[in-house]
């Protein structure tokens, strides 16, 4: 499994995606891929890219536009640049202002390379837990009404992608019933208790469906090869993504417990688990209107501490609960932590 991915690497799999790059390296790349001084009137060039001219201007007002800055350059046609010129990918890379998945709006500016790490793994768990990507139109979504697990979502996919999500506060909820009660500018004026919806726009699950698989599509969820073949960096974050979201503590009945309505996500996150050298009970179920849930405790003491101390979560009140069982056994005779990894 690659531990980092390039613009050339995920390039091939982007075939409606447009992109802008900085205007004075695209004229320096045009000229060379053109050997002209105006590419935008050379006949010849023209055609090897597959743009038209104006018999009028006696130009290709495609390229114009490029070499203007007000049209996005479509891939497929960069990748026949970049074959007639000196340049390399790399520098595509390196002057890479925006990407977007076609000619309509929804422009980020990713960071290359982008590596498969924690950052990676958190999104990835979130978006398994309270997230989704929809079916019809691949855009991204995570909803919570935890501002801590809102920011957290935001902040990695800023750090990756570039771009800040747009912020909608749902209604309160009534059964049977969601509806969007107003837009929010940031993540610190929220009002309590309100869920929120974080969208993000169709190329950052383009880029993400390259990366780890098709882990989520509409209601259809799976934890691909790609995540199972992840190094630890990257499960860790995505083990506490998924706890935040789909995890509970309690000191009472001394367990944490993961549920899920799909039972093969649970049976991947134990052997993710165990690969982090945490043990677990069996998966469970039970009927809950007419629909059969999944779920599995973490019971013993030597584990959880180790989740607690190797893991952990985001979240302030499954901290100040994890606190609370941590404590109220620690002095017992299970007090036996594992070794770091």
């Amino acid at each position: 499994m690659k531990e980092e991915f390039n613009f050339e690497d995920i390039s091939p799999s982007l075939n409606t995606t447009h992109i802008k790059i900085n205007l004075s390296f695209l004229e320096e790349l045009l000229k060379d891929a053109s050997k002209s001084a105006l590419p935008h009137r050379d006949l010849n060039f023209s055609k090897k890219i597959g743009c038209t001219m104006n018999p009028s201007k006696k130009s290709a007002i495609t390229i114009y536009g490029w070499m203007k800055g007000y049209r996005t350059i479509p891939l497929s046609k960069i990748t026949k640049i970049v074959e007639l010129s000196k340049f390399s990918w790399r520098d595509i890379e390196k002057n890479l202002l925006t990407i977007k998945s076609g000619i309509r709006k929804g422009e980020v500016s990713p960071k290359f390379p982008i590596k498969m790490d924690y950052k990676l793994g958190s999104i990835a768990g979130h978006i398994l837990g309270d997230g989704s990507i929809d079916k019809r139109f691949h855009s991204l979504f995570y909803s919570n009404s935890n501002p801590e697990l809102l920011k957290e979502f935001s902040f990695f996919m800023e750090a990756i992608f570039g771009i800040p999500p747009r912020i909608w506060v749902q209604d309160l909820p009534k059964y049977g019933e969601t509806k969007w009660l107003k837009k929010a500018e940031n993540l610190n004026e929220l009002p309590k208790g309100h869920n929120v919806g974080l969208f993000y726009p169709k190329i950052c699950s383009d880029i993400l469906c390259i990366l780890l698989g098709k882990f989520a599509e509409g209601k259809y969820k799976f934890i691909t090869s790609q995540i199972k073949d992840a190094n630890l960096d990257f499960k860790k974050g995505f083990v506490r993504a998924f706890f935040d979201d789909e995890g509970s503590v309690s000191s009472k009945s001394y367990t944490i417990r993961l549920h899920q309505d799909k039972k093969a996500i649970l049976e991947d996150v134990i052997t993710i688990l165990r690969e982090l050298g945490i043990n677990s009970n069996d998966i469970r179920s039970y009927e809950k209107r007419g629909k059969l849930r999944y779920y599995f405790n973490i019971t013993s003491f030597e584990e959880y501490s180790y989740f607690y101390n190797k893991i952990g979560c985001t979240s302030s009140n499954k901290q100040r609960e994890f606190e609370i069982l941590i404590n109220k056994v620690k002095n017992s005779k299970y007090r036996r932590l594992k070794h770091s990894l």
